[in-house]
């Protein structure tokens, strides 16, 4: 087995018959070094994998969870998935791409630099609110009132889109569609924001819920007020909401809906 490493790629090569994580795990966290935002290992050169090699696959499973990192596995031959498919934790479990593109387009959406948002912490003063957007028809409704209300009070926004993962697919499994719509939505948010001369700050968060990451996102941001757009249709699903984030929520929160309901 070979392991090559370039900046934000892990490449291997050759016969991968024995557990190789030792040597994998070096190059991951060089990487890393290199590559905060997450690394990518690319296995398109495996030429053959035994049971004992897929153990390694194990091993960067238990290194994503400890360490919170985002590291995806892409190109990986149809041979070698068969053998990956046989070990029940690294079937279910692993965060796998089709191509080194699309693991890379996953990690560097919305991108900026750290110096550039250390300028802009240091640069505000003011209260944090928290704007969940979801891609639905009310966002733009809710985005206004934000920006009203932040005015009023020289408050920074932080917009936060939602990438919710299935529960039988990885965490950290790249949602292609989803992430390109979040980015597209949060850039037009961002040209809104700025044009109204608001500060704003922009992600997409992983999880399994909408009310988690609100919850994760407040606390991260220290965020003293939160508005989310509803969800137009059938009441049930804005209840839903509703109940979810005021069960795990402690801050106030504005729902927004831009009609009455019918």
């Amino acid at each position: 087995m070979i392991i090559e490493s370039y900046e934000d790629l892990i490449i291997l090569s050759g016969e991968l018959r024995f557990n190789f994580w030792d040597t994998v795990h070096t190059a991951i966290s060089l990487a890393l070094k290199r590559s905060p935002q997450g690394v990518i290992i690319d296995c398109s050169q495996i030429t053959e994998c035994t049971i004992d090699g897929a153990d390694t696959f194990r091993d960067v499973m238990s290194f994503i969870e400890d360490h919170e990192a985002r590291v995806i596995v892409a190109s990986v031959p149809a041979h070698v998935m068969e053998v990956l498919k046989q070990v029940q934790d690294v079937r279910s479990q692993l965060p796998v791409t089709k191509t080194v593109e699309e693991a890379r387009a996953s990690l560097y959406r919305l991108q900026e630099p750290e110096e550039s948002k250390r300028k802009k912490k240091a640069l505000h003063v003011g209260p944090t609110y928290l704007v969940g957007m979801s891609g639905g028809p009310n966002d733009d409704y809710a985005l206004q009132i934000a920006c009203e209300h932040a005015e009023k009070s020289s408050a920074k926004l932080f917009l936060m889109y939602p990438i919710i993962v299935p529960r039988e697919l990885p965490l950290q499994t790249p949602m292609a569609e989803d992430e390109a719509a979040g980015e597209a939505l949060l850039e037009r948010a961002r040209h809104y924001c700025e044009n109204l001369g608001i500060h704003c700050e922009r992600a997409m968060e992983r999880g399994r819920d909408v009310a988690s990451l609100i919850e994760e996102s407040l606390k991260d941001h220290q965020a003293t007020q939160i508005f989310i757009p509803l969800p137009d249709g059938e009441p049930e699903g804005a209840a839903k909401i509703v109940k979810s984030v005021l069960t795990k929520v402690q801050a106030p929160v504005l729902f927004i809906r831009d009609r009455k309901p019918s």
